[in-house]
């Protein structure tokens, strides 16, 4: 091979590593139309949908702490992306502080879909995590919430989460959430048991509905007369990815 020849060479090489990086590079920095929808432009609407959220979640806890009646709260999509924006960052972030290097969470609520998205890193070096998942009410089994893990994205590019999945397990565990991880289907589901290690749990879930652009919950507040016989397994405290068959939905 000439000198010549050998430099056109190295310089197709090095052409094709660039092309390569520069296509990954724009595909990590690509942005989901769902959360480019969701940033609400700051003023006074962005504050008055925040407190709408804030207000609908106290509703929530009103109702449960009554001891006794049915209650239901409606978040919609862009009174919680506003939350995000205002009240989260000045009241809440402290005390409930997102991973680090999280920032700008936002969410997209569809018909059998939540979609959930936080840029991660900051400047020209940041992306966007996008995680769409499925939820519904597990059948027989009071207070247990199943979210099934369909897509997680950093910009355009599908990648493993093992770690970011033990991450939002350790957040529930943190929050006396028990938190067990499943297989379905070959995609993870994470179970969210609320007030398991209870005899006489506080509240009971009678409906979880996802709407476009809405999700609604509905339950009962419970007096002392009403037990349920929940399981009190300790071993459901988990934050490890484990291989087993998901309860019925």
């Amino acid at each position: 091979m000439t000198r010549k020849s050998l430099i056109l060479a190295i310089g197709i090489v090095l052409f094709l590593l660039g092309s390569a990086g520069a296509a990954l590079y724009l595909l990590a920095r690509y942005e989901p139309a769902f959360y480019v929808r969701g940033n609400i432009e700051p003023g006074d609407q962005r504050k008055v949908l925040s407190g709408e959220c804030i207000a609908e979640f106290f509703k929530v806890l009103n109702g449960i702490g009554r001891g006794s009646g049915e209650w239901e709260g409606r978040l919609k999509e862009e009174q919680v992306n506003s939350y995000f924006a205002e009240d989260f960052i000045t009241n809440h972030s402290v005390e409930y502080p997102l991973p680090e290097g999280f920032s700008e969470p936002r969410l997209a609520l569809e018909a059998d879909l939540i979609r959930l998205g936080f840029r991660y890193g900051s400047g020209w070096k940041s992306t966007v995590i996008s995680i769409d998942m499925r939820v519904w009410l597990i059948a027989r089994e009071p207070n247990a919430v199943a979210l099934k893990f369909e897509r997680i994205h950093a910009g355009a590019l599908p990648i493993s989460a093992q770690s970011l999945l033990d991450r939002v397990a350790d957040f529930a565990h943190q929050r006396d959430i028990e938190a067990t991880w499943y297989r379905h289907n070959g995609r993870p589901v994470l179970v969210l048991r609320f007030e398991a290690d209870k005899s006489n749990p506080r509240f009971r879930l009678l409906q979880l509905e996802l709407r476009p652009g809405m999700l609604r919950i509905h339950g009962k507040s419970l007096d002392g007369s009403a037990r349920l016989d929940l399981p009190r397994d300790n071993t459901w405290r988990t934050t490890k990815l484990v291989f087993a068959k998901l309860p019925n939905s």
